[in-house]
């Protein structure tokens, strides 16, 4: 099984929302193969969730929730809102660690909260020294020169990086870092990357599709 995140990070409106998920529901995918997760912005959950409810593997993402509980915490998206609403949630984005100064502590309690409340976390990492929870199953690497600029990491270089990580054996382990349709087939290729954590290329589903279609 390979599982693939659409990370759409701040883009889309509710209308362009529902012009991809038509697309991209028209397309074939193999139960056997693929797990695809979408992860919206937060107001477009809901109604992407209502598209998504009869497709077979394909689950719903939240890009990212509070470090804090419910309460007076105006504008934050708390674990138990998303509870029931999402399966997986994206933690520790590089982004989130650069613009908004998330630091190991503050990832560690979102973690903690995303599991208390039965929503799985892909944790990310930029190299070997970032923290990883011990409970976290899912590890996306995602080598910070690579993020949108096109220069994808060589994927002998990837497993490099999983070997200095030492996870533990039932984890999967994620490459992002424009991953897309033209070297898709070649981190595939290794059982040792279970799949990808795709953001500009996740943004037009013919794209996304064809990442995901290298089996």
């Amino acid at each position: 099984m390979k599982y693939f995140i659409a990370n759409w990070k701040a883009n889309k409106n509710l209308a362009e929302a529902i012009k991809w998920l038509d697309t991209f529901l028209t397309f074939p995918i193999s139960s056997d193969y693929s797990k695809v997760v979408i992860c919206p912005p937060h107001p477009l959950l809901y109604p992407v969730k209502e598209k998504i409810k009869n497709a077979k593997n394909i689950y719903l993402g939240a890009q990212d929730l509070s470090s804090f509980g419910e309460g007076s915490y105006t504008g934050e998206v708390s674990a138990k809102t998303l509870s029931g609403m999402v399966d997986y949630v994206i933690i520790g984005h590089s982004e989130r660690r650069k613009n908004f100064n998330e630091n190991d502590e503050l990832l560690l309690k979102k973690t903690h909260l995303a599991k208390q409340f039965r929503i799985e976390p892909i944790f990310c990492v930029r190299d070997e020294n970032d923290k990883i929870p011990q409970e976290v199953q899912f590890i996306a690497y995602e080598p910070i020169f690579a993020i949108g600029s096109g220069d994808n990491q060589p994927v002998q270089k990837v497993l490099e990086v999983k070997q200095k990580l030492q996870l533990p054996k039932q984890s999967f382990f994620l490459y992002g870092g424009s991953a897309n349709k033209n070297n898709a087939s070649s981190y595939l290729a290794s059982p040792e990357i279970n799949g990808f954590l795709v953001g500009t290329a996740s943004l037009d589903p013919l794209e996304f599709y064809r990442t995901l279609a290298q089996e």
